[in-house]
Formats: C-alpha cells, sequence, structure tokens
C-alpha cells in the first residue's frame, strides 16, 4: 500500500477520533481522556509484543542512550501536543481545531531542517504549505 493511502487512512481515523473526542470532551477532562487512552494504547501494545515476541528486541533497542533519549522527547511533545488539541476541541470544535492543526506540516519542515539539517521541501509541498497557510488565516480571521 502507498504512503499516500496509508497517511489518507490515518487521517480519516484522526477525524473519526476528533470527532468522538468532541463528545467525550463534554464528560471527561483532556487528561482524564489522555489517561484512558494512554492506557488502551499501552495494552494493545503489550499484548501485540508478547503476541508476537518482540519485547526483547525492544528493550534492546532503548538500550542506546540517544534512541531512549529521542524515544522520551518524542512522548512529552506527543503527550502535550495531545493535551492542546483536546483542549482546543473542547473550546471550540472537531473541525476548526482540526483545521488549524493541519499546519503542523509547516512546523515539521521546519524542525526537520533545525535538528537534522534535512530540507524535505518540492515545488509541490510548498504550493501545499501555502494552501494550508492560506486556510488558516482564513479561519482565523472570518472564523470563530
Amino acid at each position: 500500500m502507498s504512503w499516500f493511502w496509508l497517511a489518507l487512512g490515518a487521517a480519516a481515523l484522526w477525524g473519526f477520533g476528533y470527532t468522538i473526542n468532541q463528545v467525550t470532551l463534554k464528560h471527561f477532562s483532556a487528561i482524564e481522556l489522555l489517561l484512558f487512552e494512554s492506557f488502551v494504547v499501552f495494552s494493545t501494545a503489550a499484548i501485540y509484543f508478547l503476541w508476537r515476541g518482540d519485547f526483547h528486541d525492544f528493550m534492546h533497542k532503548l538500550a542506546n542512550p540517544k534512541q531512549l533519549t529521542l524515544i522520551i522527547l518524542s512522548s512529552l511533545v506527543y503527550i502535550v501536543a495531545s493535551l492542546l488539541i483536546l483542549k482546543s476541541i473542547s473550546a471550540s470544535n472537531a473541525a476548526l481545531a482540526a483545521i488549524i492543526e493541519s499546519c503542523y506540516p509547516i512546523f515539521t519542515v521546519i524542525f526537520a531542517f533545525i535538528l537534522f539539517g534535512e530540507l524535505q521541501l518540492n515545488l509541490i509541498s510548498v504550493l501545499g504549505y501555502l494552501l494550508i497557510l492560506c486556510g488558516i488565516i482564513v479561519i482565523k480571521i472570518y472564523g470563530h
């Protein structure tokens, strides 16, 4: 399956999840929802590792200090980002929060360049980034 369809599938599932979260956040705080989602992710991953027998290999990878630091940093960033988007969904709605969050590819390009010296741009992606920016500006100026 090509990267495009995988990414589109992820986007569809994120949209579905945000829609569900909008309703769930009426009854639970962002941190409560994140705690429960984290428990589900942990349980699912643990079952996967036990079923596949990959736990030893995973622990071996974590023995590398650089990889351990990166995975901890990534996890902390994910936690804060998740809390921010859940709070945004609570304060507005799932659709508006998702539209603004959709500018993350711009930050991906910036951080890939700053952290790893990679320039992940071509003419088509620049056009896409400009369209994303235009959409965000329209939402900010004329939105709620």
